[in-house]
């Protein structure tokens, strides 16, 4: 039988958040209100904006009550309607990436860039007929607890599973709390009747980053990082360490369907590279603009390298990429970046739903707009299905004239 298997633990990333997109995004993390500007420190502003917010909140209570009055079925729950007024607000803003994120979403959101979660260690498929066939990972939860490969899912904590749900919905029902049981009600070929396992959560780590020295060509080393987490920069400086004792002699990394993540991380990875200058160039509306160096960290070997990027490669990764290309420290190979060059601050609300707030764009160390435009690589080299082309041009490109310089 045929499957649509999904490539994450249950209680793994949910795959591609809504405000992830498939673009991805750089964004730095606030807690409470932020650090944004205070409307109160400015009573001639604050008291006209809230004169300005009183008129037009009238015709939002206006139409507010014409709903409550005359809608005829059942009403939505106070929430929610909360919910799609900020939603239509952020909408009103014309910005991919100025959005709202709903509690649940935004809880997997911070653990997909913390790089860990509570979850069980197992994979999630649906197969034909629509049942949640689970496979457990070796030594994780689910297998010690007794979980095994095909299990059909068919109730979490004793609440049947709605057929409607898709995966990463089952999925964000089983993460929870380290240290705490999730009963799950499975079917299994061989025995009649349903019965339950109870598995305890435990932190299950997210990798972001892959490394291999290269088995057709050993002296060129391959890093590929998915994603920029808070886990990335450390998981980088193992990678280096592990491939300088293989004695590579060049490397290639791979920022091909990176979407970004957090813009701290993307600054660590470009100072592993770089001995100092700039990594990229912060503007704001205003005009004001902040610079952001290399930071102290220890330095890879001047290798001779590589980017592999592709029309995937967005925000935290053109980052790297554009900071790396400027600087005339690695070529980049593959086919034109995606091009989102702005930066969201993300306001924590009290109830753990957020609003991610496009507050800046970022220039390259040369002083280069991505957003909308994209990095272009210095070869143009397109997937194919039937080989890795852009993986064996690097290593062509860095065997007939990688050369370093930083």
């Amino acid at each position: 039988m045929k499957t649509a298997r999904t490539l994450a633990f249950v209680a793994l990333i949910v795959a591609t958040l809504v405000v992830v997109f498939a673009a991805g995004y750089a964004t730095r993390w606030l807690v409470g209100h932020g650090d944004g500007p205070d409307p109160a420190s400015n009573p001639v502003d604050a008291a006209a904006a809230s004169t300005e917010a009183a008129a037009d909140f009238g015709l939002f209570w206006e139409a507010w009550n014409i709903l409550q009055r005359d809608f005829y079925g059942d009403q939505p729950a106070g929430l929610n309607r909360t919910y799609g007024a900020i939603k239509g607000l952020t909408q009103a803003y014309d910005d991919p990436y100025t959005v709202f994120v709903e509690p649940e979403p935004r809880q997997r959101e911070r653990e997909n860039l913390s790089g860990a979660f509570g979850g069980i260690g197992a994979w999630i498929s649906q197969d034909e007929a629509g049942n949640k066939v689970l496979d457990p990972m070796p030594d994780r939860p689910a297998e010690k607890a007794g979980i095994l490969k095909g299990d059909v899912l068919l109730a979490i904590d004793g609440a049947a599973l709605d057929p409607a749900l898709n995966v990463d919905q089952v999925v964000d029902l089983i993460r929870g709390p380290i240290g705490e049981p999730v009963v799950l009600t499975v079917r299994r070929a061989e025995v009649a009747e349903p019965f339950d396992v109870p598995v305890v959560r435990e932190r299950i780590e997210t990798p972001s980053v892959e490394w291999r020295a290269l088995e057709q060509s050993p002296e060129v080393g391959y890093i590929a990082i998915r994603s920029f987490t808070e886990r990335t920069a450390a998981e980088l400086d193992r990678a280096i360490d592990e491939l300088r004792q293989q004695e590579i002699s060049t490397l290639v990394v791979d920022l091909r369907h990176n979407g970004g993540g957090l813009l701290q991380s993307s600054i660590d990875v470009a100072s592993r590279f770089l001995k100092d200058g700039v990594v990229l160039y912060e503007r704001r509306s205003s005009g004001d603009e902040q610079v952001y160096r290399v930071r102290s960290a220890e330095r890879a070997p001047e290798w001779p390298m590589v980017i592999l990027v592709d029309g995937a490669t967005a925000s935290a990764s053109e980052i790297v990429a554009g900071a790396l290309q400027d600087r005339g420290r690695a070529a980049l190979l593959g086919e034109k970046t995606f091009g989102k060059g702005s930066v969201q601050l993300v306001y924590d609300l009290s109830d753990g739903s957020s609003v991610h707030v496009t507050v800046a764009r970022w220039l390259t160390p040369n002083g280069h707009e991505i957003n909308g435009i994209g990095l272009t690589p210095e070869q143009i080299v397109l997937h194919e299905e039937s080989r890795d082309a852009p993986l064996e041009e690097a290593i062509k490109y860095l065997t007939e004239r990688g050369t370093s310089k930083n």
